[in-house]
């Protein structure tokens, strides 16, 4: 009877999080759904609005504050978040198509971050996603310029080397450039002096995961420096 109770439970939080999502998670995505997406757009547009909220879920981004894209390999594009749109429901009709190269005029509601996160692909072809967000922890470790892996080192294998690049405006070229030198470098992660955090990786599960590490990594230092 234990089993049978324990079956129905598992399925309905399954279930729960389908209809939140709209997306399977876990082994069944990541085995089936996610190694598609580099050959659909409809799939990484799905991918992408899953973890917009995500992210907004784990606290990690509050309203529009922050914005993700992922690279279709196929074809000469990226797929972004637009401009000003509520993590918290974020759509497929939320993300825009743009060219990599520049080859194509670039939409209106485009992300103002997208000059960041074309600079990054193009500085690295093996690069699958991009995620800029304001996690906590992590902004507030930018803001002390506390070096994370100097606390624990355990994360480099997972992180990469992580960076801190100085404070530059948001959308511009010196603030892409800054991040681009560091992803070039060996960053996983990179803090952005006073605004949040940006996780590079080879697709959009790794580069989440780098960013989930980041902050709880940076929230156990933080624990750690105030006593508590």
């Amino acid at each position: 009877m234990s089993l049978v109770s324990s079956w129905i439970g598992g399925t309905r939080r399954l279930v729960a999080d389908v209809g939140r999502h709209g997306l399977l998670f876990g082994p069944v995505r990541r085995a089936f759904v996610e190694p598609a997406a580099t050959a659909s757009d409809e799939l990484l547009r799905l991918m992408l609005s899953y973890y917009g909220q995500r992210l907004w879920h784990s606290g990690f981004i509050a309203g529009s504050a922050g914005n993700l894209s992922a690279r279709l390999k196929t074809q000469d594009a990226i797929y972004i978040s637009t401009h000003a749109t509520s993590m918290a429901s974020l759509r497929r009709s939320d993300i825009t198509r743009v060219s990599l190269s520049g080859d194509e005029p670039v939409p209106e509601n485009v992300s103002v971050e997208l000059p960041l996160h074309r600079a990054c692909y193009l500085a690295d072809e093996h690069l699958g996603a991009v995620i800029h967000t304001h996690a906590p922890a992590l902004t507030a470790l930018s803001v002390l310029g506390i070096d994370l892996c100097d606390f624990l080192p355990e994360v480099r294998p997972s992180l990469g080397s992580v960076a801190l690049v100085p404070h530059a405006p948001a959308g511009s070229d010196e603030l892409a450039r800054s991040v681009v030198g560091a992803v070039e470098s060996g960053a996983g992660l990179v803090l952005l002096e006073r605004h949040g955090a940006v996780t590079v990786g080879s697709d959009l599960s790794e580069a989440c995961d780098r960013m989930e590490l980041g902050e709880l990594s940076a929230t156990a230092v933080l624990m750690a420096r105030d006593g508590g």
